[in-house]
């Protein structure tokens, strides 16, 4: 509750100015979809009721006192009834009891251990989901980030096509260049103008899977502040090597290992004795004892104590079975604590490679960006001093926005293996 409270008071912060100025940043998006996860908030849940299970396996340590009452009634006659050496009559008690375990083989020490490895595998999947939670909103923000910088460079596109289509039109009309000319360059903004619209449905498609990470209720008219390639400029690897104990899925296949070595020794400690004691005190007599008159009557007031032992003698092998099975469960738990380790290693180098591609790619890129900005200036230029033809313009601007976006794409294919590197290194 603390934590919705949280959210909407920071969701009310965040749209209290005026429509445009609505702009949300990556931390912001990425808080309010903390506080408003429905999964953190059934984590939580489990984590208490996991908490007040050990106190109530705590409490089974102390003496458990009890009240009970019995009235029982067994008519007897000559022909009729059970044997009144046995039933007395029937019988009327109330008395109060009073139970202490005083040896359990370690159940309870062991159940104890279990609740807490429970807990502690709760609470590391509950940071494991914010983590995971955290990692998804910054894909779908980038992928926003992109469409928004896509529409941009779009809109840039036609605009350039629109002015270059003027001079077309106007060297049309004095004889210099020919309708074609005209037609070829309509084509082209055409075109843009569509690359224009499906950009815009690609940013609306992110931004409505964005407000649904957020809670769902947010207008997605607003707008994403940032840039890309500026994002996540503080989270580049410095060059050591990842210690892969310290990732949190690992983690968790550790908690996991441990919390089945639990369920070995409770299933092994079935074959160890169990010695209670048991008192009580009150009232107990038979309906044979108050049909006496009361100088004859036995007293109907006293006090009883015992001790019990248990001890398991033959089971017909189905400890030894349960006993397997976990120790199987074990096995294959600790299987699965390797293979994680393998893919995190594996994920871990791959993303790196992947990030050291995504640079080379885009310093490539802008060094043959800055080679395209003049030769579009240049052809342009030329054609209208007559040197070229309208084709080499139009493939000339053509190239310049290809490379835009090309730029664009891999400036988001670096941020995503940023993030991913947040996600595997996150302890």
């Amino acid at each position: 509750m603390r934590r919705l409270s949280f959210g909407m008071i920071f969701l009310l912060s965040v749209w209290s100015v005026s429509p445009a100025q609505q702009q949300l940043t990556l931390q912001q998006c990425v808080e309010l979809a903390k506080a408003f996860s429905l999964k953190s908030r059934a984590s939580e849940m489990a984590i208490r009721a996991t908490s007040l299970a050990r106190e109530e396996l705590m409490k089974t340590r102390l003496p458990q006192f009890k009240v009970s009452s019995e009235v029982s009634y067994a008519p007897t006659s000559g022909t009729f009834g059970y044997d009144p050496a046995i039933t007395d009559g029937g019988q009327v008690g109330g008395r109060v009891s009073v139970e202490q375990s005083l040896y359990d083989g370690g159940v309870r020490n062991l159940k104890s251990g279990q609740l807490t490895a429970e807990q502690s595998t709760l609470t590391k999947e509950k940071a494991l989901g914010e983590r995971d939670l955290r990692f998804t909103v910054e894909q779908v923000f980038i992928v926003a980030l992109r469409s928004q910088r896509e529409t941009e460079l779009q809109q840039e596109s036609a605009r350039q096509l629109k002015e270059y289509l003027e001079l077309v039109e106007r060297l049309s009309k004095g004889g210099a260049a020919s309708y074609t000319d005209v037609l070829k360059t309509r084509m082209q903004l055409q075109s843009s103008e569509r690359s224009i619209q499906k950009a815009h449905e690609s940013l609306a498609s992110a931004k409505y899977a964005l407000a649904e990470l957020m809670g769902g209720s947010i207008d997605t008219s607003f707008a994403l502040a940032g840039s890309l390639g500026d994002l996540l400029v503080n989270r580049r690897p410095n060059g050591s090597a990842m210690d892969i104990g310290q990732n949190m899925d690992i983690a968790l296949a550790e908690l996991n290992v441990n919390k089945s070595t639990f369920e070995t020794e409770l299933a092994k400690s079935e074959r160890l004795p169990v010695v209670s004691a048991a008192a009580d005190a009150g009232v107990l007599t038979s309906f044979d004892n108050l049909r006496l008159s009361a100088p004859e009557r036995a007293g109907v007031y006293g006090y009883m104590v015992g001790i019990t032992l248990e001890v398991p003698l033959f089971t017909w092998g189905a400890t030894d079975l349960r006993i397997q099975q976990r120790e199987l469960a074990t096995q294959a738990l600790t299987l699965q604590l390797e293979g994680v380790r393998r893919f995190v290693s594996t994920e871990y180098q791959k993303t790196r490679l992947q990030l050291s591609k995504s640079d080379e790619r885009l310093r490539s890129i802008r060094m043959s960006l800055k080679a395209a900005e003049e030769n579009f200036a240049l052809t342009k230029a030329k054609y209208a001093a007559g040197g070229v033809l309208s084709l080499e313009v139009l493939s000339a601007q053509q190239l310049l926005t290809e490379l835009k976006l090309e730029e664009l794409e891999t400036t988001a294919e670096a941020e995503l293996s940023l993030a991913k590197l947040e996600q595997i290194t996150s302890r």
